[in-house]
């Protein structure tokens, strides 16, 4: 994992990099020419933000530059900070699902697109990007259970959405109230219609606690609850994401290598009216400091995807309002 280090040391450097998306879900590619730091590496397009320039000025500019196409709309995605031989590097990672023109190497770079994972004529990966890779790979889409309001609706509810579904989802089995038979009953169900339909499903934490005694190990990764998080329980088991609603969580969530978090509630909620929502410009300022990906997660369903990817958010999270 990259760590911040004392900038007297080496230069700091600000990088705009762009991952650029095809309508058919494909990144763009490209490969260090001749002359540069790390010629013949595989690395997203991109270059340095110059002092009187945005980041999105800089990636736009970039593009232009680089592969002669425009991009026209994207967002933030997160940031990360990486330490080369000759620079500490902060690369400012976008999203663009949309440009004109088509690519031209005009720096005569070899590029290509490709899956964000598993092609192996993508060799080698630039040194900060690889790790990222299956950060950047993980759905888009997070569905929580919620058998305790009714098991039939919910397991229809999943039933119809999962199979539906053309892309992966992280199905979160999250049961604050049921126990005993009732929770364990959820549980198969739960477990094998994501085994049936191919997705990941995750455990929250808490609802483990519930689950262990019925269980003779932990039947897939867990989603760590905040009080969790930072009380630093689990660390034997696979942990995967935490739930976080400020900064410093962020922090510990980057700190403990988790792959996600998912930040919230960004609008009012049913099921947390105590807890005032965060709204959308504060979920983009905490995103953009995250150093991992982030799921919003508060009143939102699959149609507020486009909204959250432009505020900086990975993808959504969702109770109820999950569908196919």
């Amino acid at each position: 994992m990259s760590r911040p280090v004392n900038a007297n040391l080496k230069p700091r450097i600000d990088v705009a990099v762009a991952v650029v998306f095809n309508p058919a879900g494909q990144v763009l590619w490209g490969c260090r020419p001749e002359g540069k730091p790390y010629a013949g590496y595989w690395e997203f397009p991109g270059g340095k933000v110059e002092p009187d320039e945005t980041v999105w000025q800089a990636l736009v500019r970039e593009l232009k530059e680089e592969l002669d196409i425009t991009a026209t709309e994207g967002g933030p995605w997160f940031r990360i900070e990486h330490d080369y031989e000759h620079a500490n590097v902060r690369l400012h990672l976008y999203r663009v699902w949309a440009f004109e023109g088509t690519p031209k190497p005009l720096e005569q770079q070899a590029f290509m697109w490709s899956s964000l994972v598993g092609n192996p004529g993508l060799f080698p990966i630039l040194p900060a990007t690889e790790p990222l890779l299956p950060k950047l790979a993980q759905p888009a889409l997070m569905a929580l259970s919620n058998y305790e309001a009714g098991f039939d609706a919910c397991a229809n509810r999943l039933e119809q959405a999962l199979r539906r579904m053309e892309s992966r989802v992280y199905v979160q089995f999250r049961e604050k109230n049921l126990k005993g038979e009732a929770l364990l009953r959820a549980f198969e169900h739960c477990n094998a219609l994501c085994q049936k339909t191919g997705q990941a499903m995750l455990l929250n934490s808490s609802t483990w606690l519930h689950l262990q005694g019925h269980l003779e190990e932990l039947p897939c990764p867990l989603h760590l609850t905040e009080a969790h998080l930072l009380s630093g329980q689990f660390k034997e088991l696979l942990c995967v994401g935490a739930s976080v609603h400020n900064t410093s969580s962020l922090a510990v969530a980057f700190e403990r290598g988790l792959d996600y978090a998912v930040l919230g509630a960004v609008k009012e909620t049913a099921s947390h009216p105590e807890r005032a929502a965060i709204g959308w410009k504060k979920f983009h300022d905490m995103a953009l400091e995250a150093r991992l990906p982030v799921y919003a997660i508060g009143g939102l369903g699959n149609a507020d995807l486009h909204e959250a990817r432009l505020h900086g958010a990975h993808g959504v999270a969702m109770l109820s309002r999950f569908r196919a």
